[in-house]
Parts: C-alpha cells; structure tokens; sequence
C-alpha cells in the first residue's frame, strides 16, 4: 500500500481541494510538507470579520501567505474598545500589497480610510474582477464618500463586478439644493486625490465609464441627483451587462427626481444592458409630481427629449425583488419598461437573478405568507397580461414568480 506522502503532488493538491475546510487545517498540523501543502487551500478566502482580527491577521500572518489569497473580505467594525493605536488602512494596505493573486474583494467599513495610502495600493490589484463596498457603520456619523467608492473602482484594471451598498454622495458632486434634509453628504471628502483617468471626476455616474465593468450593483444609495445623467462620449460608452437597482431608505421632497433618476441610471446603460433587477419601483411621469419649472435645468429638458419621454434600451430579463417591490407598483414599473423588449420577468424574495435555493428550513409561518404573497402576485400580474394591447410587450415569453419551496408560479406566454 502506497503512502500519503508517495503519492504524485497534482493528486495530493487535487485531494485537499476537495476537503471541507475543517479537514485541512486538520491535515495541515499533521507534518510540515502537510502543512506547505494545504497553505493555498488555507488561505485562498479569508474572511476578517472585525477590526481586531484584521489587525491581528496584518500582524501575525507572515507576508509571503499574501500570495495564497484569491478572496478577501474584511470588516472594520470594533467589537471592543481596547484597540489602540491601530490604522485600519495600514493594516489593509499591508495585506492589500501583498495579496498578488487577489480576485475578490470585500470591504465593509465602519471607519474612515485614508484615501491617499488605500487608493495607490488599488492599482496594483490586476487579478481583482468583483469588487464589494459598503458602509456598514452609521452614515450620518461616518459617510462613505461616492468619490472614494468611484477612485477605488476605478484604479482595480480588471474590474468586471462592483458592488456598492449605502455609499454617500458628496458635497463636491451634487447640488446640495437637490438634496433632502434626512439624507446624509459626505462634506469633508477633499483628501481623495484626483484619479489619473476620471481626474477630480469623481460622481458615482463615472462608474459608467470604467471600461472594464459589466455588472453593477447599487443598493440603499440616494440617486437623486442623478436624474440628468447623461453618457454621450463614445470612449466612455458604458459597457454594462448587468445593473441592479433597490433604491434607498430615505424620504424625498420631491419623488420625480428619484424617479427620473432611476430611469436616467438605466437609460445611461445603453444598448449592452441585458439584465436589470429592481428592488425599487419605477413610475410613468405623468404619476409622479413633476417639480417647479424654474427648477428644472434646460440641459434636463434636453436630455429628457422634446416630449417628455426617457429613451431606454433594449433589455432581455428583468427581475423584480418581491422583498422590497409591492405588488401595488408592478403595472406602472411595467409601463415604464414597455418598450425595453423584455422577454423574460422573474419575481422573488431577493435580488439575485438566479433561481433562489429551496429551502427545507421553512416554518408553517413562513410559508404561509409566501402562499398569501404568492396569490396577490398572480392577480396583479394576470390583471396586467389583461391590460395588455396589441403590440404592447409583443417580445415578453416568460413570467416566473418564486416566493419559496413550491410556492412558485409560471406564466409562459
């Protein structure tokens, strides 16, 4: 009988691949060319849950582990008040510039980085593809500056995937007139030095133009000042796949800007947007009230044509996020989507387009709202396919509704 250690090297790495996490670190502590062999399979996602373990990690973990790190995620959150003299973005900057072979990154931060030493360490970064950052202190004490977003999206050569949840708009990007009172404005975010491409061009719409990106996320952000959005440079033409949008917690004073934002986002997308996921409702114009004239610029006019109307692209699925989307706003989001081509609707209780999981962990509870959900989705959509003319929606094939284990519904048309 062969031995563990007779065995050829691609079986032995083909082996622990296929271990459950627990298992390696287990084997790794058997024997030292064990423990060099499960090295990469250690360390090809590590998860930082905390401020202390990211400093703990930047301390103790030996730099040339760096090179084995294929996905990071890491909270800047303090679980206690005992951490002195530490600087998360030293602390990142350490892993960060060591970490060669990173693929995915995830940052949810709970304090302040500093732009001028996270920023330069991005743009070594060449293998990162999905990128994920969010604000996960609170927003009124600690904004997370769009123009800190934007620079570090933009400095990743290789960015495909972004995801970005309760990033702050700043003072230096929007019309502070537009923008309502209970909304939070990042208003001391000077430090972020102008990047190399988009210069001090630093608004969130100038993710647009990063030309490497196909799918972009957007959750629990104001867009209000969006709603001149406008892409015309053919160098910058957005090359989005994929947008998803779930609106904000936020009241506003006036709902046509939301609105018209919403649609100046998709609108902006052109023609190589395929998917869009909702997880906030959209509203013909004529249902929203539309503001003052003497607020409305004549560049907005301009861009939204002579009558009124938002040109939008063509779009192939479009999912709906029954979770944060009422039933009650299904016929004017459709109305606004009309003439986007779309062929395929999906319904469910999250915003990932993909078919969601069953689940066997569903209480009678649980599943009985999904039931009571379920059958006021089916009367909204079936009044919908009723309103219908000819002509209207002539490309739409499929409609499916998955609320939970067999508590779906499919409508092919």
């Amino acid at each position: 009988m062969c031995s563990w250690h007779s065995l050829p090297t691609e079986l032995l790495i083909d082996i622990v691949n296929r271990l459950p996490s627990s298992a390696v670190r287990a084997l790794a502590v058997t024997c030292r060319s064990s423990h060099s062999l499960c090295l990469p399979a250690i360390f090809a996602k590590v998860i930082l849950p905390s401020a202390e373990s990211l400093q703990a990690f930047a301390l103790h973990v030996p730099r040339h582990y760096g090179r084995y790190i294929l996905s990071l995620s890491v909270c800047t959150e303090r679980k206690s008040t005992h951490l002195e003299h530490f600087s998360p973005t030293d602390a990142l900057v350490t892993i960060l510039s060591a970490s060669s072979r990173l693929q995915s990154l995830a940052l949810l931060l709970a304090s302040p980085l500093d732009p001028p030493k996270i920023i330069p360490a991005f743009a070594h970064l060449n293998n990162v593809h999905t990128f994920d950052i969010r604000n996960c202190g609170l927003e009124e004490d600690v904004p997370l500056s769009e123009r800190l977003a934007v620079s570090l999206a933009a400095s990743l050569p290789s960015l495909t995937h972004l995801r970005l949840s309760r990033i702050s708009r700043s003072a230096a990007c929007v019309d502070l007139c537009d923008v309502p009172y209970n909304v939070p404005v990042a208003m001391h975010d000077f430090d972020v030095p102008p990047h190399p491409r988009l210069g001090t061009n630093l608004a969130l719409p100038s993710l647009l133009t990063i030309p490497t990106l196909r799918i972009l996320e957007i959750r629990d952000t104001w867009l209000g000042s969006d709603s001149r959005l406008d892409i015309n440079s053919d160098e910058s033409r957005p090359r989005i796949e994929k947008l998803l949008l779930t609106g904000n917690m936020y009241t506003s004073d006036n709902p046509a800007l939301d609105n018209d934002a919403y649609t100046a986002w998709i609108r902006a997308c052109g023609p190589s947007l395929n998917t869009l996921a909702l997880g906030t409702a959209l509203a013909p114009k004529a249902d929203v009230v539309p503001p003052s004239p003497s607020l409305v610029s004549h560049s907005e006019r301009e861009i939204s044509g002579e009558n009124g109307e938002v040109e939008l692209p063509r779009i192939s699925h479009l999912h709906v996020d029954a979770s944060l989307v009422t039933v009650d706003t299904l016929s004017p989001t459709m109305e606004v989507l009309s003439d986007c081509g779309i062929t395929r609707v999906t319904i469910s209780y999250s915003d990932d387009t993909s078919p969601p999981e069953p689940s066997d962990e569903e209480d009678d509870f649980t599943r009985q709202c999904a039931l009571d959900d379920l059958e006021e989705w089916k009367d909204a959509i079936e009044e919908f396919l009723q309103s219908l003319g000819s002509g209207q929606w002539h490309a739409l094939r499929r409609i499916d509704v998955t609320l939970g284990k067999d508590v779906r519904a499919t409508w092919e048309l």
